[in-house]
């Protein structure tokens, strides 16, 4: 028994407390958003790599073997990007909801955005991808189609550099997770 050591708990109750209604909710949709935007670059990452391998297979104007292929995967993916899309503007919906019913109510629904803030935020984060989405549909619809080596180098960056997304908008997704304490 002389190497007995006994553990010692903190009085002190945990910090983090269980929320419910509309916190929870916009906890939730913040982890939602989150979650789709991590999906998207996964499937963002899959179809540059299935470009790049459109681009080097076209070197003139026929269509080679495996091109078609090619491009029913990059299809794939850029569906995977409408479907997240849609999931974005599902949560706008919901936010809406939750915003509309704090109508009225005094004080700040987390530690410091007005509820509004939470609309606003997904909002943007929609708008962006949805605009993103609709170059990505525009890149697939071309990129079989052009075997200049200017025409393969535009539909590469244009995919990479996601032009849409502003910088800025990892921002706000991030203040939108501290705000609801998943930072």
């Amino acid at each position: 028994m002389a190497n007995f050591l006994p553990t010692i708990t903190s009085p002190k109750p945990s910090t983090q407390i269980n929320l419910t209604g509309n916190p929870r909710i916009l906890k939730d949709l913040a982890a939602d958003v989150y979650n789709f935007i991590q999906k998207w670059n996964t499937v963002h990452l899959h179809g540059m790599s299935l470009l790049k391998s459109i681009t080097e297979l076209k070197v003139d104007s026929s269509y080679p073997r495996g091109l078609q292929e090619l491009c029913d995967e990059l299809e794939k993916d850029v569906d995977q990007m409408d479907r997240i899309v849609n999931m974005l503007k599902s949560v706008v919906s919901r936010t809406n909801a939750v915003v509309s019913l704090q109508e009225g109510k005094k004080g700040k629904i987390f530690i410091t955005w007005p509820s509004e803030y939470f609309n606003e935020a997904t909002e943007k984060i929609y708008e962006a991808y949805k605009n993103e989405a609709m170059i990505k549909r525009k890149i697939l619809e071309n990129v079989a189609h052009f075997h200049q080596e200017s025409m393969k180098m535009l539909h590469l960056s244009m995919w990479a550099h996601q032009s849409m997304i502003p910088y800025k908008l990892g921002m706000t997704l991030q203040s939108f997770l501290a705000e609801t304490g998943h930072r």
